[in-house]
């Protein structure tokens, strides 16, 4: 065991047992120091920590000089996020790895994040919640977890009680506390810790590079009642049978169980690092290649779970695939396609989603004033270059917004932006010809707001002056729509109804795939039922 996590016992007579590269040290009787376990991932010889998936061994860990604490060869494990994990059975009740009411617990452990989303938990370690049989499915005694909140990672410790009857509130007998601050994923090695001493939920402490966090309870909130014990396995990297939503993606080493809260000077001297720390870089701003846009139509594609609502994409990031799209005759959008999940059922977007509105279009040769209305981030390009932004949709944390004004139209007798809409006017040179490609990107919806685009929408003005007219492609078959409230309500309502015929047509899509396989796995259980054997009638 390293000088990080060397375990120091001052009272009564102790059995270190080590076997490969875990530690446990075990106490002989109940009133000397409890027992803690840790895991260095350097050794090669066999150890009692099975390997499921997607476990890489002997990568890279925290080392010298950056990190000045650890060897020059030090080695962590690398998960693959898909389930892989390490599984450590329980030795039996009474466990070092068991805790109830007044035990106190302080979990740490070293991490390198290659990928996290909003609202996911991705776990470290954890006792229980594995989906073996003979467990109670939401048996997890305790876990440290990374929680995806506001496009940071921040610490997370999760313990169940038993379910009480009654209760109107599903989570309830879930007690999950998180820290308020967290670290961006793709910014090398951190430290993380948390303590708690159960039956006592205002002993709960957490950590990030040695500096102690606050945080929040919430689901069941805080809990004196006893937690559920059993002689469920542990489990590193995963849990609930290797979801993927919970499966850590990226490195872990050093992780440590102990049966005591660590104070703080104790865990800042666990973090030393030499040099700045690591930044994570946005990915260079290029525009995709989009291939052949359908003349006189805006084509609008839809790219749910883009990583954050507040920024665009890091480097080694990549746009989620396109889920659907619809096509339009203008660069305006109220709202999203309705989803639905292959049955064609309806389900919710799993925001933020990434709306692009895409179009060849004639402008007036030379420069034109282009008018974006947006609700939240949102670039447009032309011909390949950005041209304009608008920042991210920002809530109150109150949940009670400010009052604004009612916005000033952009000249008298237009439609005003509505509420808390960014607007933003930009002059373009659209060239002898006029010919350009204009592209906006935006996000609907993230963490705490719907998958919603606003009344999003792109005009440009004319060459008197004195209109904007709602910008149309290329070719477009109808005529301009003037941004009034006229103009705009008549193009909403012809929106509406080519959005609600695309959503029947998606619909019953999915609803014929699904009967097409009920009908196909009849067909498949009447042929095998023709295929038996006739049998004589048995009985009396």
């Amino acid at each position: 065991m390293t000088n990080r996590l060397r375990h120091v016992c001052s009272l009564g007579l102790f059995v270190v047992l080590v076997v490969g590269n875990c530690a446990l040290i075990s106490a002989a009787a109940p009133s000397v120091a409890a027992p803690s376990a840790s895991w260095e991932f350097d050794s090669e010889e066999a150890t009692p920590l099975l390997a499921h998936g997607g476990v890489h061994r002997d990568v890279p860990g925290p080392r010298p000089p950056e990190f000045p604490d650890f060897e020059p060869t030090n080695t962590a494990v690398k998960f693959d996020g898909s389930g892989a994990h390490y599984s450590f059975a329980d030795v039996g009740t009474k466990s070092p790895f068991d805790f109830t009411t007044g035990d106190a617990i302080t979990i740490e452990a070293w991490v390198r994040v290659d990928d996290l989303r909003n609202g996911e938990n991705l776990y470290i370690i954890g006792k229980g919640r594995t989906g073996a049989a003979g467990f109670a499915r939401d048996n997890q005694n305790w876990a440290l977890r990374l929680r995806g909140a506001g496009g940071k990672a921040c610490v997370s410790f999760l313990f169940a009680t038993t379910p009480a009857a009654g209760v109107a509130k599903s989570d309830a007998h879930w007690h999950r506390w998180t820290t308020t601050q967290g670290f961006a994923h793709k910014t090398g090695w951190h430290h993380v810790a948390a303590a708690y001493r159960f039956g006592e939920p205002e002993s709960i402490r957490g950590w990030i590079d040695g500096q102690p966090l606050g945080g929040e309870w919430d689901m069941g909130g805080a809990s004196r009642e006893v937690p559920v014990v059993d002689d469920d396995a542990v489990w590193i990297g995963s849990s609930q049978g290797g979801a993927p939503s919970n499966s850590f993606r990226g490195l872990l080493d050093s992780i440590a169980v102990h049966r005591s809260i660590l104070d703080d000077k104790t865990l800042a001297a666990r973090f030393k690092r030499v040099g700045e720390p690591v930044v994570a870089k946005p990915a260079v701003e290029t525009l995709p290649p989009l291939g052949p846009l359908s003349p006189g139509r805006v084509v609008a594609t839809f790219h749910e779970e883009m990583p954050s609502h507040d920024r665009w994409l890091l480097e080694d990031e990549t746009w989620p695939a396109e889920t659907t799209r619809w096509e339009g005759d203008e660069f305006l959008l109220p709202r999203l396609p309705l989803r639905y999940d292959a049955w064609g059922i309806r389900e919710s977007w799993k925001a933020p989603v990434g709306v692009r509105l895409a179009a060849d279009v004639q402008l007036t040769p030379g420069m034109n004033t282009l008018l974006l209305r947006t609700r939240g981030l949102s670039r447009l390009w032309v011909d390949g270059k950005i041209v304009a932004r608008t920042k991210a949709h920002v809530g109150s944390p109150s949940g009670e917004e400010p009052i604004t004004p009612v916005a000033e139209p952009p000249l008298p007798g237009l439609r005003p932006a509505e509420h808390r809409a960014q607007e933003v006017r930009v002059e373009v040179d659209a060239g002898p010809d006029g010919r350009c490609q204009v592209v906006l990107e935006a996000m609907a919806g993230g963490k705490k707001f719907r998958a919603e685009p606003g009344e999003l929408c792109l005009a440009v003005r004319t060459p008197s002056g004195d209109l904007f007219n709602l910008l149309q492609p290329a070719g477009a078959e109808c005529s301009a729509t003037p941004l009034t409230d006229a103009g705009v309500e008549s193009a909403l309502a012809r929106i509406e109804a080519s959005l609600g015929d695309f959503d029947d047509r998606t619909r019953r899509t999915a609803a014929a795939s699904r009967d097409a396989f009920w009908y196909r796995r009849h067909e498949l259980a009447r042929d095998w039922a023709r295929q038996q054997p006739n049998k004589a009638p048995t009985g009396p």
